[in-house]
């Protein structure tokens, strides 16, 4: 059963102030709003799904169950909540005339979350920093064919500083993309060079972060081509 991230928005600080990570919401139709779907905790009406992820809306006009889950909580530049992160999963999700579900995070998220890794090596992810990374998953979404609601690139940038991955995980994301979208290596290795020197300094920790993510990249990259050069 798969997942897939969402978010809810248009709630009251007091609404949501005593959500926790893990809670489990329900979803349901707004007859005064076609179209919109709303999320409730419990009997408290916390706020809704946005318009724009109309697969959630579909999906319950089709019937289908679902499992909804607290993820996380996104603040913005302010430190203001901004969207309470949810993950979404239809309960028997096996049609196979289903409509892909796709978002920045869900296809470029790994991504995001390696350069984080590097911008953020120092303790801190600069202004320049984040909007280097902002525009990589704005032209990387473009590239996929995906069109991302106002403000969800920045989320997805916030979203990857919060989850920022160690040594490990990178390799096993490094391997992930090697086997399914190898093109996106160089891609990476180049965009996390920017990353590092956008501020104008290359700090000790982001020069180490650097050397053993290059490693990692050139390991995938090769064996892609070996992979390519064997098919």
């Amino acid at each position: 059963m798969r997942s897939h991230p969402c978010v809810v928005v248009g709630f009251g600080a007091d609404t949501v102030s005593h959500l926790r990570e893990g809670d489990q919401l329900t979803l349901a139709r707004a007859p005064e709003m076609p179209g919109d779907v709303v999320c409730f905790h419990g009997e408290a009406c916390i706020g809704h799904i946005p318009a724009s992820r109309g697969w959630v809306a579909r999906s319950l006009a089709e019937g289908d169950s679902h499992q909804v889950t607290v993820t996380g909580f996104d603040t913005d530049a302010e430190g203001k909540l901004a969207q309470v992160e949810i993950a979404v999963a239809i309960l028997g999700d096996d049609r196979p005339d289903r409509p892909p579900i796709r978002s920045v995070i869900s296809e470029i998220g790994d991504e995001l979350r390696i350069l984080a890794m590097v911008g953020a090596a120092d303790g801190r992810l600069a202004p320049a920093e984040r909007a280097v990374m902002e525009e990589f998953a704005a032209a990387r979404a473009a590239e996929l064919g995906l069109t991302p609601d106002a403000g969800e690139v920045a989320h997805a940038v916030r979203w990857a500083r919060r989850h920022v991955p160690d040594t490990l995980d990178v390799a096993g994301i490094v391997r992930r993309l090697t086997k399914g979208r190898p093109e996106a290596l160089p891609l990476i290795a180049e965009a996390c060079a920017v990353v590092a020197e956008v501020d104008g300094r290359i700090a000790p920790e982001e020069r180490q972060s650097m050397i053993t993510l290059q490693a990692l990249l050139d390991q995938g990259i090769a064996a892609a081509k070996r992979g390519g050069a064997g098919a």
